[in-house]
């Protein structure tokens, strides 16, 4: 009967212990989106599907073949508050397509989780903008300048009676608005509870608002909206349609220039292949490294990738977590990146790779 005891004692101790929250994250392979294709329920800014991914006006749109992936990589738990359970972790640490991160890596003491969160949404609103710079850039194509756009707006704001997604910034309180910068020091420079004047431009009408603001965390005025600019070009206009809430972080940027790209080039530069790959970009083509290399390399292979490019910085990483199936490509830069996919479709192997 002792010995009987001590198993039913041991059994609920080790299953308390594999319950205990861990100080760790795991990554995962997450979902694949096709830059040439539309965008999946839930990653539009509207929360709707079947638009286009990029949608382009002001000059032909080339028919397209083949497929261009993002992707990306899910992070659980999916909330800086949650944590960890150790069962969770040792699964995991025996996955060849998961990685385990100390918690902090993901979220820095301190932050909370909508910091995190808010931190993740600018950096793919940035990188959609970069992203659109330099692809036309690539292309040929003069920026004229850039004007600042609303991105989001806070539910339970004064603005959000009036502002919506989308909006252009034109002018506030009579100062014209070149830089997402101006806005905010012309916001803060009043008390919180006053008003600002704006005039957006929504579609082609400008509107005049008399917005109140809300006092921040840092007992400054707010309006309660995130803004960031966009480059504009002569006779061409890129937007790109998918919700920076729904995929965040930076290293979305290469595809989607990729796939702006592959819409504006004769014929594509797919050569109707699927490819798949990551990297950040800036607006001079230069290609960045990312994390999650491990995982993104294992979602291109489920969605049936044939090529995958990537940073050359995580070429090593690619390059153990790639079947030999894969081709893998090494960039540095939005044009080599071109080059190399070209080099592809013409069934050339001179082209650099992992």
């Amino acid at each position: 009967m002792t010995f009987g005891v001590a198993i039913v004692l041991f059994v609920g101790l080790l299953i308390t212990a594999v319950r205990i929250p861990v100080p760790y994250v795991v990554l995962a392979p997450g979902p694949v989106t096709d830059t040439l294709g539309t965008i999946p329920r839930g990653e539009a800014t509207d929360g709707s599907a079947g638009g286009p991914v990029i949608r382009i006006s002001g000059a032909k749109v080339e028919r397209t073949s083949g497929h261009l992936y993002l992707t990306t990589v899910g992070v659980l738990p999916g909330s800086c508050s949650a944590h960890l359970q150790l069962v969770d972790a040792i699964k995991a640490w025996f996955s060849s397509t998961k990685t385990v991160e100390p918690h902090q890596v993901q979220c820095p003491p301190g932050e909370s989780s909508q910091v995190v969160q808010q931190h993740g949404i600018d950096e793919m609103a940035q990188s959609q903008n970069d992203a659109v710079y330099a692809a036309l850039t690539e292309l040929g194509y003069k920026s004229t300048g850039s004007r600042v756009f609303i991105e989001a707006v806070a539910p339970r704001v004064p603005a959000a009676s009036v502002l919506r997604e989308g909006d252009e910034v034109v002018s506030a309180n009579g100062t014209r608005i070149a830089r997402p910068r101006q806005l905010l020091d012309i916001v803060q420079a009043v008390k919180p509870g006053s008003v600002v004047s704006l005039v957006v431009k929504r579609g082609a009408v400008h509107r005049p608002y008399r917005v109140r603001t809300t006092r921040g965390p840092d007992g400054k005025a707010r309006l309660g909206v995130s803004v960031a600019s966009r480059p504009t070009f002569n006779g061409i206009n890129v937007t790109i349609g998918i919700d920076p809430t729904a995929i965040q972080g930076p290293s979305a940027g290469t595809a989607l220039a990729l796939g702006i790209i592959d819409k504006l080039t004769p014929g594509g530069i797919t050569g109707g292949r699927t490819i798949a790959g990551t990297g950040t970009i800036d607006r001079a083509g230069k290609v960045g490294p990312i994390g999650g290399i491990q995982q993104k390399v294992a979602a291109a292979v489920e969605a049936g990738a044939t090529v995958f490019f990537a940073p050359a910085s995580e070429c090593r990483d690619a390059k153990a977590a790639a079947p030999s199936s894969l081709t893998l490509v090494s960039v540095t830069t939005l044009h080599g990146a071109v080059q190399a996919l070209e080099a592809i479709k013409s069934g050339s192997s001179a082209f650099p790779r992992c």
